[in-house]
């Protein structure tokens, strides 16, 4: 799930009537009411490959002043959000939610979504919680009220452009509905499990063993438009063994593949945060290697701890991975742009390794053999 690098600052938007269910006090933001949505393409469960235009168009009642939306989404396959035509974040694995939290124009708003399926059932689903400035809220939910594209025009998501040509998007059922069941939603409190990562290693994996010897690993998060990332909820394990560093920082080490460590991380502010590995297979050359990790970050605006955004990362094909471990590369201004991809070895559960148990005390802090001392800032 890979987050937006920042764009240029947010277009103000625009129009429209919705219904608005107020209540006094912030609440807990779910998808309960929400419902999965889609162009009018399904047949047998299924849509056409491709990207597909979603927008929810915002006006205030009379006499309410919005101040900002928290938002979580997600759409199988993936998606791009813009708030007031301004991109905000992105999202790759419908499994976890997207969490983002944008300050919003005093009258008119919209909310727009490239959704991209790349085979099988495709759908968005999506919960907004509207504050306003008395303290009240409202909540917009994916729902019939969304217009829905099958082209997905030059600016559809700035408020010059018209959408009433546009259909409404169809609901194929509620929040919950097979085959999407539960969605994992980012928190203030993070709770976070290695439920749905994957193990991953260098593309030298054949026929599930490895060759000896220490590997790097690198994957960026960029926080959404306008905010910086505040903390992170890391849990990692490798075989044989890792050291992780957060910016360029040692935060811990493991050298047992058969307990995963679990660390809170305070993210000093930053444009990007890089997340590295210097991971290790000690064994000889029939011996299985890989790495394991869920990632859970929080990052606020201006540090409003108010109005917060979150995301999941897990170890996948969006993670890099290099034979060699380069000097500097656990640093944030390393160049990793000719890094392959991650090979992937199986989700969390597989063979040899089975299921984990997680220690919530973070491992030693001091580097494994090799690993590169902790001597970096944060960009």
């Amino acid at each position: 799930m890979t987050l937006a690098m920042p764009v240029p600052q947010l277009i103000y938007s625009f129009i429209a009537f919705v219904e608005l269910y107020l209540v006094p006090g912030a609440a807990a933001l779910d998808f309960g009411a929400s419902q999965w949505i889609w162009t009018d393409e399904i047949s047998g469960g299924n849509a056409p490959i491709g990207t597909r235009a979603f927008r929810k168009d915002f006006a205030p009642p009379l006499g309410k002043t919005p101040v900002q939306a928290d938002i979580i989404i997600t759409v199988d396959n993936g998606l791009t959000l813009y708030v007031n035509g301004g991109e905000l974040g992105t999202g790759g694995d419908f499994r976890y939610a997207e969490r983002f939290c944008v300050a919003l124009r005093p009258c008119l708003n919209v909310f727009a979504v490239t959704g991209v399926n790349t085979g099988g059932p495709a759908g968005l689903l999506a919960a907004i919680q509207i504050t306003y400035s008395d303290g009240t809220i409202s909540t917009i939910v994916s729902d019939t009220t969304w217009r829905a594209s099958i082209a997905v025009p030059n600016g559809y998501e700035q408020l010059s452009f018209d959408p009433n040509s546009w259909t409404p998007a169809i609901t194929q059922g509620v929040y919950g509905i097979a085959p999407w069941g539960q969605i994992a939603i980012p928190s203030a409190v993070p709770t976070l499990s290695l439920t749905n990562a994957n193990w991953i290693w260098t593309s030298e994996v054949v026929n599930g063993v490895t060759p000896p010897g220490p590997r790097a690993f690198r994957r960026t998060y960029y926080p959404p438009t306008s905010q910086t990332a505040t903390s992170a909820t890391i849990i990692m394990v490798a075989d044989d063994a890792y050291s992780l560093y957060v910016n360029g920082i040692l935060v811990g080490s493991g050298n047992n593949w058969q307990v995963a460590q679990k660390y809170t991380v305070t993210l000093l502010p930053a444009r990007s945060v890089v997340f590295a590995v210097y991971a290790s297979n000690a064994g000889t050359v029939n011996n299985p290697a890989g790495l394991l990790a869920a990632i859970e970050i929080n990052s606020a605006q201006c540090n409003c701890t108010s109005c917060t955004s979150g995301a999941y990362l897990i170890t996948d094909g969006s993670w890099k991975a290099n034979t060699g471990t380069p000097v500097g590369f656990q640093l944030p201004g390393f160049d990793d742009s000719s890094w392959p991809a991650a090979t992937g070895e199986g989700v969390y559960g597989v063979a040899p390794w089975g299921m984990l148990s997680i220690n919530a005390v973070p491992g030693p802090v001091f580097a494994i053999d090799g690993a590169p001392a902790s001597n970096a800032t944060a960009d």
